[in-house]
């Protein structure tokens, strides 16, 4: 892995809090005789801290895998309208639950150079940090675009927006705003930095703009493959 110390010394501070907490907790249930009822809530939370510790390692394994060396993509034409309607017609279900109006804007665009599979890594990404942080009765939209010779996908939210001083750092490894901790204690703080490292790695970029009260616009912008270079 190549990650910095200070990067490190914070995983290794994320990894601290739920373990502190399991032990914790299994210490507590340990004091004395408690009731069917007490158990259980004790094992809900433990369970809850187990799955905090299976996502931030496994995003450290992904981001591991992307800082590599040899990242693993295979890289081919690809059309990104059909991957992107897939992906809303697959989270269409879970935004209905949240009451969240999710839709697809496309256009007729060249195709990019791409992995499928870690291109629908990062748009899942983008689009379940859009749903969770926008409140019921809101709005998720994906615009498909082409500009002059870039492909840009903008995940555009009606959510509660970043505060300024956040933007910069926002696709820094364990980064987390200040309203992420506070409405998702689970998250691991690596799901943007990942979004960079797959963007990056396809030759592109990744942007965000945002009002607190309004919402969030983060834009994946991909070099175009012209006509002759995919008839090549």
């Amino acid at each position: 892995m190549k990650f910095s110390g200070g990067f490190c010394d914070i995983a290794a501070h994320e990894m601290k809090t739920p373990l502190t907490i399991l032990q914790g907790n299994l210490e507590v249930a340990l004091l004395k005789a408690r009731t069917t009822e007490e158990y259980r809530e004790a094992l809900l939370n433990n369970l809850e801290q187990v799955g905090r510790l299976i996502a931030l390692t496994r995003s450290l394994l992904t981001l591991a895998t992307l800082t590599s060396g040899k990242p693993p993509f295979h890289l081919v034409p690809l059309s990104l309208g059909p991957l992107i309607q897939d992906l809303v017609d697959e989270l269409t279900l879970l935004a209905d639950d949240r009451r969240i109006t999710l839709s697809f804007e496309p256009q007729s665009v060249p195709p990019v150079l791409g992995d499928a599979q870690w291109l629908k890594q990062a748009l899942i990404n983008l689009l379940d940090n859009a749903l969770h942080y926008t409140p019921s009765g809101g709005s998720v939209t994906v615009r498909l675009q082409a500009a002059g010779e870039e492909v840009s996908a903008a995940v555009e939210d009606t959510g509660y927006g970043i505060e300024p001083e956040h933007l910069p750092h926002l696709f820094e490894q364990l980064y987390r705003t200040d309203w992420a901790r506070a409405k998702d204690a689970g998250g691991t703080g690596l799901g943007l930095a990942i979004i960079k490292e797959i963007v990056e790695a396809h030759g592109g970029t990744v942007s965000v703009t945002s009002q607190v009260d309004k919402g969030s616009v983060f834009t994946l912008r991909f070099p175009a493959l012209s006509h002759q270079t995919v008839l090549a």
